[in-house]
């Protein structure tokens, strides 16, 4: 249980590898436990793969509890972790994106405005624009964000829920997140860099260098906005499996 937990989701032979179990000899025993985990509700089988259900979780961390004789849970995280439904990590995880993905472009817009206060240039009014948006964004973002911890009550150690990280570990979208991270600071990096070497004279507009980064920028933009999409239909999906 603990494996497939910590994997997310494992098939038969690479639990066996993990437990260096031999095929040959324990096949079995092996069958026969699975089962039996399967039928108590710890386990389920999906799509050929075996994956922890909520009840094994919270068994996992009983487990815990008794083995260590101390309150591992003192603040409630793992309790707001496990309580959090699909929909929910969605809609947090992505309003932490929005709040580092606002902030950044902030400062990234920030720039440009100042060096162009005043002056009334099309620059200036582009920045200032780009400047009101990421603010809106990141003020946002971090207002839902908060209104979705604040439910749980968790104290100081909210900060725990202030990083992406723990989607990695536990959330059954962690790979979406994982790569929606990757292409958003990607096309962040892409976006502003096109924008400032042109700005600064260093590359020159609608050069093949320009375009190069312009479609990377849209390119990220999309496969960001196809893995949302994904992500949420697994959310459903999960969710509507859990409420059955």
């Amino acid at each position: 249980m603990r494996q497939i937990s910590e994997k997310g989701r494992a098939t038969y032979t690479e639990i066996m590898h993990v437990l260096n179990l031999d095929p040959s000899l324990m096949s079995g025993t092996f069958n026969y436990h699975l089962k039996e985990l399967n039928e108590a509700g710890l386990i389920e089988r999906t799509n050929g793969e075996y994956r922890i259900t909520d009840l094994g979780k919270r068994a996992l961390i009983l487990v815990d509890q008794v083995a260590k004789d101390v309150k591992i849970d003192q603040y409630g995280v793992l309790s707001a972790v496990m309580s959090m439904s699909p929909r929910k990590e969605l809609d947090l995880f992505m309003s932490q994106m929005g709040m580092m993905i606002g902030a950044v472009l902030t400062i990234f817009g920030i720039i440009p405005f100042i060096i162009e206060y005043g002056s009334g240039t099309p620059i200036f009014w582009a920045s200032s624009i780009s400047l009101l948006l990421s603010l809106i964004l990141a003020i946002g973002s971090t207002a839902k964000m908060i209104s979705i911890i604040r439910k749980f009550r968790v104290g100081f150690s909210v900060i725990v829920f202030l990083s992406s990280s723990w989607f990695f570990i536990r959330s059954p979208n962690r790979n979406s997140f994982f790569v929606i991270t990757l292409l958003s600071f990607g096309a962040i990096i892409a976006g502003a860099l096109s924008f400032l070497l042109s700005y600064t004279g260093d590359m020159i507009l609608f050069t093949p260098q320009w375009y190069g980064l312009i479609s990377s920028t849209i390119g990220s933009m999309v496969l960001i906005l196809a893995l949302s999409i994904r992500a949420k239909r697994k959310a459903d999906r999960l969710e509507e499996r859990n409420n059955e």
